[in-house]
């Protein structure tokens, strides 16, 4: 019985120790926190989160309970968390301005903010943020307290700018931002030191600084790497052709004509993609449907699954960003075509097809609002019983079995 004892003591101190492993949240007060980091000689670490913020739940989850997380924050934080929307937390999201999630905070025993991070990340990247709020020359209040006393050099207003960016402080960000754009000369703005000048929000398509950077890509490419000015670049006229192509774009969105003039000008190595989406853009954008239909069809046998689905995107964007949102009888017309045209492209490729395959395929038939009749519910459960019978048991396939049921079920009426 003692040896049952020792042992249970032993798997409940195992337990306890285990259970310590990641950062270790204190449940007490905030006012207790500041009274223990005094007594400890640590600042408190504040997670302020909300119950819906998906990014809060990660770090929750996945990173915090790490032991390499618990290693770096117990010896050097008093750690505290609290939910912004309830309790003492409403009245600590006003004390201390938080209006994103997730944001933390680097607090001195006196109740003194130190530093602020906006954001969740991988606990290697994010100790390395976590560490810039250690700088006694650097962290958020230093620079505050020196922009205030004026005087700071360029590559220190610099560095203000980007700690105001991890803090969220979007307004104090933004005002510093065209301090600073002021004081670089043109030289200094295409220097790699600099390169996070772009990368910001504030460099939307059309604006200033984005002007700038097309009229020196050339020297940009060679200070900073053509992969990586090639890179930034590509994803951003990505995200902005999406919008017209997927109908989803606002008024207050860029302007179309000034991506068809910029388009042309980056010279990037998916330049071609690039030109492809633009093509696409523009039928969508003036509502060509007839040409779109015929530039599909054109390219229907070459175009990869994925690629087919872009286009499809784009006619039923001619759909969602029409006044009514719905499909005029000629365009039904075309999609229905293009809906026949697609199932007798997945009837040749059956035999190569992946379950991501048919998956996509059950979007392109919904993108075109064709009329789906009866042969045609039967020729795309046929085409996709085919297909997967050359593939391996798993959830992917369960769950294609399940959609092309329902269309062999349709096709049976």
């Amino acid at each position: 019985m003692k040896h049952i004892y020792t042992l249970l003591l032993g798997l409940l101190a195992w337990s306890a120790s285990m259970a310590q492993e990641g950062v270790n949240f204190r449940d007490i007060t905030f006012e207790e926190a500041l009274k223990q980091a005094k007594s400890e000689n640590k600042l408190v670490f504040m997670d302020c989160y909300t119950s819906w913020c998906g990014p809060c739940k990660n770090m929750a989850d996945k990173v915090f309970p790490q032991k390499a997380a618990g290693d770096y924050f117990n010896p050097r934080f008093v750690c505290v968390k609290y939910d912004m929307e309830k309790g003492a937390g409403v009245e600590l999201a006003k004390k201390f301005e938080v209006h994103a999630y997730p944001t933390f905070l680097m607090i001195r025993p006196d109740g003194s903010m130190q530093h602020r991070l906006v954001g969740g990340d991988g606990l290697e990247a994010f100790i390395a943020r976590v560490e810039q709020g250690f700088d006694e020359q650097n962290n958020l209040s230093a620079l505050h307290s020196r922009y205030e006393k004026g005087g700071l050099s360029k590559s220190e207003l610099f560095r203000y700018w980007e700690v105001l960016e991890e803090a969220g402080e979007d307004a104090r960000a933004e005002k510093v931002y065209a301090e600073l754009l002021a004081l670089l000369t043109d030289e200094e703005k295409t220097q790699a030191a600099y390169w996070n000048l772009y990368e910001t929000r504030g460099c939307t398509i059309g604006s200033p600084m984005h002007d700038f950077m097309l009229s020196h890509l050339d020297v940009l490419r060679a200070n900073n790497g053509k992969e990586k000015v090639d890179r930034y670049l590509t994803a951003k006229y990505e995200d902005a052709l999406g919008l017209y192509i997927m109908g989803y774009a606002r008024k207050e969105d860029v302007p179309f004509g000034t991506l068809q003039r910029n388009v042309p000008l980056l010279k990037v190595a998916q330049q071609n993609e690039l030109d492809k989406m633009l093509e696409l853009a523009e039928l969508v954008y003036h509502k060509k449907a007839d040409e779109l239909t015929e530039l599909i069809e054109k390219r229907l046998p070459e175009m990869s699954v994925q690629e087919l689905k872009m286009y499809a995107f784009g006619f039923r964007g001619m759909i969602w960003g029409s006044e009514k949102k719905e499909a005029s009888p000629h365009i039904t017309e075309l999609g229905t075509k293009l809906t026949e045209s697609v199932i007798a492209n997945m009837e040749k490729r059956a035999g190569k097809l992946t379950a991501d395959d048919l998956f996509t395929y059950t979007i392109l038939i919904d993108s075109f609002y064709g009329k789906m009749t009866p042969l045609l519910y039967k020729r795309l459960a046929d085409a996709g019983e085919k297909a997967m019978s050359t593939l391996p048991d798993n959830e992917e396939k369960e769950r294609m079995i399940r959609y092309y049921k329902a269309y062999r079920e349709k096709g049976n009426k």
